[in-house]
């Protein structure tokens, strides 16, 4: 039988000790080294910003780059700095930060889309839109898809190019699983009022029917439409489709009352025409339908006529407009009368209701409150699209219940 030392057995212990110390050793040495590079990388972080604060974004971006591809996390900051310039109006910094991102290959997919999506916006901020297009058609199906094709939506109907943000409604349709028939439907009238300006009939009939397949009963595919027969000479058939409008959209009559008054003089029926613009005055008696209406009373039917429904209207919807037109009527009937003051007094208040009714008159975006002269499809301030009334104010909202 092998006997064993009794001081072999005391090296048992020493041995541990001796090993339980290299290990603590080894694990000191380790944060060591793991202190030395956390530091290493703020100094690097620190000389970055120093770096960008002192107009040398070329070295910071790479100073920058250098920590990244050190530390994944600090991906993050090289957006937060982008985004920053982008802020500020510095474009080109931005560009700079998202592009050296967007061309790394070792970046996760979802971190490239994001370059990519930034990278786009710094494009559109800067107003090159082609390489905005490209950066933006980049980004893939994820979280950034999305904004993405939001962007380019936006930047597709700045450009006017209506068949590419008809693509890209569609497009964000299946993203985001809800409806853009409204946009799309005013696409496809905004390629029929292009087609019908050139006179390409055959495109402007093919848009108007998309726009109402995306929308049917669509207020301003229904006035394009008219605008088509009448172009391809079929009066009748316009008064049939804008008698639509009448039925369903009485208070965008106003858009189309001279061109319907046009489509009834072609068919002799200018009194027809006449009396159903007139009817509609009882619900929309004031703004340009009630201009519209006084004019062609006045010419079809003289000063008397058009002082008797004015009086009527002043009856059922008193406003600035009609008593403006009240007046303007009341001059026509007093002049070549011997009573040059009664003329004088009708002009001073006709001067006076007309640079009123002119200053105030205004159509209101539902939207954004913005307010213009003339009727808009689409907000020049908010983009959004139907967002007018079609009826005219004739001043500033008020806060509170009107009395």
């Amino acid at each position: 039988m092998i006997q064993i030392s009794t001081s072999w057995l005391l090296l048992i212990p020493v041995m541990f000790g001796i090993g339980w110390l290299a290990s603590r050793w080894d694990l000191r040495l380790e944060n060591r080294m793991d202190e030395r590079e956390r530091m290493q990388q703020q100094r690097s972080t620190f000389k970055g910003l120093s770096l960008l604060l002192n107009e040398q974004p070329d070295q910071a971006i790479e100073t920058l780059v250098k920590i990244a591809q050190l530390d994944p996390e600090t991906i993050e900051l090289h957006f937060s700095l982008g985004n920053l310039f982008r802020r500020r109006g510095e474009t080109e910094r931005a560009i700079r930060v998202h592009q050296h991102l967007a061309n790394r290959d070792d970046l996760k997919p979802r971190d490239r889309d994001h370059a990519a999506y930034e990278l786009g916006r710094d494009f559109l901020r800067a107003g090159l839109l082609d390489r905005a297009e490209a950066s933006l058609n980049r980004v893939g199906e994820g979280k950034y898809a999305v904004p993405a094709k939001e962007s380019l939506l936006e930047m597709y109907q700045v450009e006017r190019d209506w068949k590419k943000a008809i693509i890209a409604a569609r497009e964000l349709e299946s993203l985001q699983g809800k409806p853009h028939h409204t946009e799309i439907a005013q696409f496809h009238c905004e390629l029929a009022q292009e087609a019908l300006r050139r006179k390409d009939l055959i495109e402007a009939e093919q848009s108007i029917q998309r726009a109402l397949q995306a929308v049917p009963n669509h207020a301003r595919a229904l006035i394009l439409q008219g605008d088509y027969l009448m172009a391809m000479d079929r009066p009748a058939q316009a008064i049939e489709a804008w008698s639509l409008i009448a039925v369903s959209h009485p208070a965008y009559m106003h858009l189309l009352a001279d061109r319907w008054m046009l489509a009834h003089a072609a068919v002799n029926k200018s009194d027809e025409g006449l009396d159903r613009l007139y009817a509609l005055l009882t619900t929309q008696a004031s703004g340009e339908l009630l201009d519209i209406v006084h004019k062609q009373v006045m010419k079809i039917r003289g000063p008397q006529a058009a002082n008797i429904m004015l009086a009527d209207v002043m009856q059922h919807s008193p406003s600035l407009s009609a008593l403006s037109k009240l007046a303007e009527t009341r001059l026509a009937l007093e002049e070549g009368s011997a009573n040059p003051e009664r003329l004088s007094e009708l002009q001073s208040i006709l001067l006076l209701l007309r640079q009123r009714t002119t200053s105030l008159a205004r159509y209101t975006c539902g939207n954004c409150g913005f307010r213009a002269r003339r009727f808009y499809w689409q907000c020049p301030g908010c983009n959004n699209w139907e967002a007018y009334s079609p009826r005219r104010s004739e001043g500033v909202a008020p806060s509170g219940p009107s009395m």
